[in-house]
């Protein structure tokens, strides 16, 4: 060995990467980059090893500092013996572990493509791809594959195909069914429609159906997200809406209402297939808000906005001396919003005007249609009246609104209508009916329900196929019982009878449960009247039943919007090439599973 002595203050860096532990003993110095020359820790002295060789410096230590050379051994022992530990251990635990032959086999049989586990799965994987709006080539990507083999080893995952061409179409018919057997105990609906284009300029016509059943739950279904190639007008719109209607086996009489938007072809399609149509209070409320914006101070002011904003958002070192004078005024680190066309639907819109009118307007599950008059109502007396300290642009603005929304709802068919659904929330009823119009609406119930008794005696649309064995069999006819001597003693209902013991009329009954149902104690304004009804549906079956056919009315077309916003997550960019039928069956089943 060579050896070449050092300064002992000069720290040794130890060898990059080394793995034996005869380099405890042995550095380099720091002006060693490429570390070519050792250098022995105990007695600084260089020690010449081609390549890094251990043997040469263990011979080193052995003739120069024997001490040092047994701890060194000591120390590759140890190691040794903790590897081959570890060795005993790994071998202990697996036969410890170890299965039988006949579990071995089992674990590494896969499930028979006809057995309840591996349909099991799969249906499951086929709801996950439906629901959550997933792009069936999931099926194909490496990490979904390795998540179902640690899961399931048993299990075979099926081809994108098979999901595309079988399990999607199975599970739509499926569902289908289902939505068609509820629809066939369904006396009346309500129903919202609107026209959309996808990502690759396809035009959609949606329809959705809203009706509240015997057991006094409201329910909402989307029917179909169906290709409209041909020109919007409204002779063709007419005729696509009765067709889709006809495809559902739902009849035109039996819909009480549809809610639209303001498209010109939308209204003449309604008008033409002669059916009620409420204008959706959500556009009408949107138009108000931005008719009443459009004015020339707030104009200027926005403009300055705009500049404003513009600046902060295309320079991120703004933005950071923005976010440190918010920290250093010890204010709420907002960002600055950039305006963009908002439709109706979005959030702040509605709270332009009250944050709670979004939830109470534009839900589906529960009802709406009756709180327009009482928002209308609101509107005028409260919110968007003229207070003594408001600026001259303030009351234009609450002007313009108010002048807006009550022309668009002075119309007597769209009156008439909010009038009698208002009647028929327990939380309303002629609160908020002008006083002159009371007497009206009370005759009209009459005359409804007068004409529900006719059409409960029509037999309802009977279920075929599927949608008859979702039905359920036929409950038997009552065995007749002999009449005993007691039957005669039976008080006559008090409803039939007047006060001189006169049989009433069938109308007479009618206005004493309309007056009744007037005279009962005030329901809180937070109460669910869905829930009401079903407590009193005993003491009113008349008004419940016209409760049941009005209440089901949408106030917005939200529920068409929503079945777009879900058509646009599923046709995607990726998912551009979709073909229309396919978008129907996944929309479908993303709205209605």
């Amino acid at each position: 060995m060579d050896e070449e002595n050092v300064t002992d203050k000069e720290e040794l860096l130890p060898k990059r990467g080394a793995m034996s532990v005869v380099w405890k003993y042995f550095g380099f110095k720091k002006s060693d980059v490429d570390q070519t020359t050792i250098i022995c820790k105990c007695c600084r002295a260089k020690v010449v090893a081609a390549g890094g060789n251990t043997s040469n410096l263990l011979h080193y230590l052995r003739h120069k500092h024997v001490l040092e050379y047994e701890e060194c051994m000591k120390l590759r022992s140890a190691s040794s013996s903790t590897s081959a530990g570890n060795d005993k251990v790994g071998t202990a635990t697996q036969n410890a572990t170890q299965t039988s032959l006949k579990d071995a086999f089992t674990k590494g049989t896969a499930y028979d493509k006809k057995s309840k586990r591996w349909n099991d799965i799969t249906n499951a994987i086929t709801f996950h791809l439906a629901k959550d709006m997933v792009p069936l080539n999931t099926v194909e990507k490496v990490g979904f594959k390795e998540m179902i083999k640690v899961l399931d080893p048993r299990y075979v995952l099926p081809s994108r195909n098979y999901f595309s061409r079988t399990a999607t179409p199975n599970l739509y018919q499926k569902h289908r069914a289902k939505v068609e057997a509820d629809l066939a105990t369904v006396r009346h609906f309500s129903a919202t429609t609107d026209l959309w284009s996808s990502r690759s300029m396809e035009p959609y016509l949606s329809l959705t159906v809203h009706f509240i059943s015997d057991d006094g739950v409201l329910h909402s279904h989307c029917l179909q997200t169906s290709f409209f190639p041909d020109d919007h007008t409204g002779e063709l719109l007419a005729a696509g809406l009765q067709e889709a209607l006809d495809s559902w086996g739902l009849s035109e009489h039996r819909l009480v209402a549809i809610t639209t938007d303001s498209g010109a072809n939308i209204i003449k399609a309604i008008e033409l297939n002669n059916w009620t149509r409420l204008q959706c209070f959500g556009h009408r409320l949107h138009l108000a808000i931005e008719r009443a914006m459009k004015d020339d101070r707030i104009q200027r002011a926005v403009g300055v906005c705009k500049k404003i904003v513009a600046a902060f958002s295309y320079s991120w070192k703004k933005r950071r001396d923005l976010a440190k004078v918010q920290d250093e005024l010890g204010l709420p680190k907002h960002q600055l919003t950039t305006e963009t066309p908002t439709r109706w639907q979005d959030v702040e819109v509605l709270e332009a005007v009250n944050k709670d009118f979004t939830d109470a307007l534009s839900g589906e599950h529960y009802v709406s249609v009756s709180y327009v008059k009482p928002v209308l109502h609101l509107f005028n007396t409260t919110i968007l009246a003229e207070e003594d300290d408001n600026t001259e642009l303030a009351r234009d603005v609450k002007r313009n609104i108010l002048a807006y929304l009550n022309e668009k709802y002075s119309d007597a068919d769209t009156d008439d209508l909010l009038d009698i659904a208002s009647f028929l929330d327990p939380r309303f009823r002629t609160t908020y009916t002008k006083k002159e119009n009371v007497e009206h609406v009370i005759s009209r119930a009459v005359e409804e329900i007068n004409s529900l008794k006719d059409q409960q005696q029509d037999p309802l649309p009977g279920p075929s196929g599927a949608a008859a064995a979702a039905a359920g069999p036929v409950a038997p006819p009552k065995e007749k019982r002999k009449k005993s001597l007691s039957s005669f003693f039976k008080k006559q209902s008090t409803s039939s009878m007047g006060c001189s013991g006169e049989t009433l009329s069938e109308e007479e009954n009618i206005k004493m449960e309309l007056r009744a149902y007037l005279q009962t104690t005030e329901v809180d304004s937070d109460a669910d009247p869905l829930q009401w009804w079903r407590c009193y549906q005993a003491n009113f079956p008349c008004v419940a039943k016209l409760a049941q056919q009005y209440l089901c009315i949408p106030a917005t077309s939200a529920p068409s919007e929503r079945v777009f916003s879900t058509g646009g997550n599923i046709v995607t960019c990726h998912r551009a090439a979709l073909k229309p039928d396919t978008v129907d069956r996944l929309v479908f089943l993303a709205q209605n599973l």
